[in-house]
């Protein structure tokens, strides 16, 4: 009965943690156009999006492994971005905006590796629990938040997405607290020699998969709108795009730990990049912006392969008291495929049709396939 009543209140914190998220960066690249930026600013925007991540990421994680306090830092930094956000209401101008984009992102990027931290210390605690069905209540909560959001947004304008970033901030607050679990482990430094020895070939491989993966799904992410407006749709299309996305990823997530058992963490990652590339490539192709909705349900077969399967790897790899960084450099990893994707890809827009992107972004889905195919042989080398 508590271990059911904790799965409970972890899910709803995942569901308001993403629905966080859900009011950020579905209509980031609206809001932007909102402020009069050209595609090239654009890209500074979503870079600088990913180089704040990859900046405070990893410090995050340090502090919450030196002080073996994930739930005090992932309430601090809900708290913040509760506050940080309302900047991006009153910011006009190139300069402004960025500052405000700073802001939150210095906070917000905390939230997810450090929530999926503590979800795996918890799993460590509770042998019952599963990140894959913890964390679909995460895909739910963007879902509905996103679907929600793309009307509030088409009637009162990009601003009340805020309004409820905020009011999600103090739900997820609510669901933390209400979680009495405190980390077990001994409180100790982290010492650089514990980050050379997190950082071996095969985490730098991983990392390196996730980087080639990122530039792709950032890109995705950030440009989807400019695609559905190219083949006849509007921008007030996110929030179903959003919705389906997310919706798409609650089967797999469900089935997580038996994807991963019957394939294995690195097989299920190169599957979810084969379907990446056929995503991209049919998403190239496309001339309405009905199909283009549609191939976005390839989302569960492509990203939370992916995410379950390189998550799931680096949870196994790397050693017990530095786990938290491991999450972060993953997120950052994320960030750095973020900014080459984001900021390249504002620049290549200003010469190249959206359709001829998709296609290089095909093409940096190819390179992971490569990079995790040499993991593979590190990883079966005897020692």
């Amino acid at each position: 009965m508590k271990q059911r009543l904790l799965s409970l209140k972890l899910s709803g914190a995942y569901i308001a943690i993403y629905g966080i998220l859900a009011c950020f960066y579905p209509f980031l690249t609206y809001y932007f156009q909102t402020r009069g930026l050209s595609y090239t600013e654009m890209g500074i925007g979503f870079a600088l999006v990913s180089l704040t991540s990859v900046a405070m990421q990893p410090l995050w994680g340090i502090i919450a492994d030196k002080y073996s306090n994930k739930r005090t830092v992932l309430l601090l930094t809900m708290f913040l971005c509760s506050l940080a956000v309302y900047s991006l209401v009153f910011a006009s101008g190139f300069y402004l905006v960025m500052g405000s984009i700073f802001l939150v992102i210095v906070f917000q990027s905390a939230l997810t590796p450090v929530a999926d931290a503590y979800c795996y210390a918890l799993i460590k605690a509770y042998r019952g629990l599963q990140y894959g069905k913890i964390r679909l209540m995460g895909s739910l909560g963007y879902a509905l938040v996103a679907l929600f959001l793309g009307w509030t947004v088409k009637y009162f304008g990009i601003n009340s997405s805020y309004v409820v970033y905020s009011l999600s901030c103090f739900l997820g607050i609510g669901f933390v607290l209400s979680i009495s679990f405190r980390d077990t482990s001994m409180r100790r430094k982290v010492h650089a020699a514990d980050i050379m020895q997190l950082l071996n070939k095969k985490v730098i491989l991983l990392l390196l998969a996730v980087v080639f993966t990122n530039i792709s799904i950032s890109s995705n992410s950030s440009y989807i709108a400019i695609l559905i407006e190219k083949t006849g749709g509007e921008a007030t299309e996110l929030g179903m795009v959003w919705f389906l996305v997310a919706i798409s990823e609650l089967p797999a997530f469900y089935y997580g730990a038996k994807l991963l058992k019957k394939y294995g963490e690195l097989n299920l990652f190169i599957l979810g990049l084969l379907f990446f590339v056929l995503r991209y490539i049919l998403l190239s192709f496309c001339t309405w912006y009905i199909p283009v909705l549609v191939i976005q349900l390839m989302q569960g077969v492509t990203y939370t392969f992916f995410l379950i399967a390189s998550l799931e790897y680096l949870n196994r790899v790397a050693p017990a008291g530095v786990k938290t960084v491991a999450m972060t450099l993953h997120a950052a990893s994320i960030a750095v495929g973020g900014i080459i994707g984001n900021l390249g890809g504002g620049v290549l827009l200003e010469y190249i049709s959206i359709f001829m992107f998709y296609k290089v972004l095909a093409c940096t889905c190819i390179l992971g396939i490569g990079t995790l195919v040499v993991l593979k042989k590190v990883d079966i080398a005897p020692r």
